[in-house]
């Protein structure tokens, strides 16, 4: 919402917003002459035209009622996202020299990073791309970015199936796991959503070793390009060595080695995500070898592996909140790192993911030594009854024998130091607001283990 915020302030509309507390992307908007009041009222809708909205906005919102009772138009954030695309197409059509592209990413896991280094690429490439994703990059200095060149590359959430409203000329889908089932209620529906939007794209890249993206893009539609590092694909990366936060692989396109890439980031996931994005490049008369030096420092976005001490402990803040990404990340760890011992730290996510994947997460901490659990984040939801995190305690502690309930509230981050040693790894997980008391805990230890006393 802020990134569309950002973008169609600087396309000259008049805009206002609202939202539940203070955060960076209310403060860097007001900076741009943005007024985003705090709290929703029916009397910030004064002078509107439109009312935006996300899909966490519930229906008896004060602002949602008041903008019915004055009859105006609401839209969904990606209907606006589908206008901004729509306006790149037009000027596609209308100019005989000019080449404009829309690039949507999609997917499970991976999509911030992908979008970013696919705006990077083209950024670097002095190509001036339009961006819109879901948390800041560094390497970008900011999440949203409206550019004077002729590509659009915006992140595509398929939580609510909004995202079928969108047609970019080409589609990158990162993978397909299960989530969001409180609103496809089954697999077989969410996997055909994606089926869709990968037909209404011109071009669709897909990873040829997700199993899902198999069943879901590639089978389907044998026109899709592919990367992978398993299975045969267009785009392949072999000999991939991690040491810490650095990677090196190589690559093929089509059976044929093309080069060497080096990656300031751990992990395998973040090779899948820079195969997609080199794909991208490929297709958009970007040279290899030209790509590979522009990742070189590429930096993670927000909240996504994101250090916080590394000083007597590493202190790691991530924004994986589902079965697959907390596993993926604790597997670099292990194969990057080889710590004495590794903490994961979990704030499950909403009440309806942990209703339908709770289970789910029993075998996610296999790479843990320790796992502490706090309470479920709701986000925008009501409690379901029965749903807390009892739910996912009780799976795990049928598996792994160092499971903690740690309750959030005063005292938390003092008593998460009382489990700490010299020498752990520790990782914070979740989409909801832990990280704002790690980054906390992370300046008061940074502080004391500098000057040797508290902050305070």
């Amino acid at each position: 919402m802020s990134g569309l915020a950002k973008v169609y302030r600087e396309l000259g509309f008049r805009i206002t917003g609202s939202n539940i507390e203070e955060n960076q992307h209310t403060r860097a908007l007001r900076a741009l002459g943005v007024p985003v009041a705090l709290g929703h009222s029916a009397s910030h809708l004064k002078n509107a035209m439109h009312v935006i909205v996300s899909s966490a906005i519930p229906s008896d919102n004060a602002e949602l009622l008041e903008a019915g009772r004055l009859g105006l138009p609401v839209l969904h954030r990606l209907d606006l996202l589908h206008d901004l695309m729509s306006e790149f197409e037009r000027k596609r059509e209308s100019s005989a020299q000019a080449s404009f592209h829309t690039i949507g990413v999609a997917g499970t896991h991976g999509k911030t990073t992908t979008t970013a280094m696919i705006a990077t690429l083209l950024e670097r490439a002095w190509l001036d791309p339009t961006f819109v994703m879901g948390a800041a990059s560094p390497t970008l200095g900011t999440h949203a970015r409206l550019g004077m060149g002729e590509h659009l590359v915006a992140e595509i959430c398929e939580s609510d199936g909004h995202f079928l409203k969108l047609h970019p000329q080409i589609a990158v889908i990162t993978n397909i796991g299960r989530d969001h089932l409180n609103f496809y209620r089954s697999e077989k529906a969410l996997w055909g959503s994606f089926t869709q939007f990968a037909r209404q794209s011109e071009l669709c890249v897909a990873c040829a070793d997700d199993p899902g993206a198999r069943q879901a893009v590639i089978e389907p539609l044998p026109a899709t390009l592919t990367y992978s590092i398993e299975h045969p694909a267009d785009l392949v990366a072999y000999n991939v060595n991690f040491d810490q936060f650095h990677t090196s692989f190589e690559i093929s396109w089509r059976g044929r080695r093309i080069g060497h890439a080096e990656l300031p980031l751990p992990g395998i996931h973040n090779v899948y995500n820079a195969l997609a994005a080199f794909l991208v490049g490929r297709q958009l008369g970007l040279s290899f070898a030209d790509m590979v030096a522009h990742l070189r420092d590429f930096a993670l976005p927000e909240r996504r592996f994101q250090v916080l001490v590394q000083n007597g402990i590493t202190l790691i803040d991530d924004y994986a909140h589902l079965p697959e990404q907390i596993q993926t990340n604790l597997h670099a760890i292990r194969r990057g790192w080889h710590p004495l011992r590794v903490i994961a730290l979990f704030q499950p996510h909403r009440f309806t993911r942990t209703y339908y994947l709770g289970r789910n997460f029993s075998t996610s901490f296999d790479l843990a030594d320790m796992v502490i659990l706090t309470d479920i984040y709701p986000a925008f939801e009501r409690p379901i009854p029965g749903v807390d995190v009892q739910l996912i305690l009780g799976a795990l502690r049928r598996r792994h024998n160092a499971v903690t309930y740690l309750p959030r509230g005063e005292g938390f981050t003092r008593k998460l130091q009382e489990f700490l040693r010299p020498g752990d790894f520790i990782i914070g997980f979740g989409a909801g607001d832990l990280g704002l008391e790690l980054r906390q805990f992370a300046q008061r230890w940074n502080w004391r283990n500098t000057y040797g006393t508290s902050e305070e």
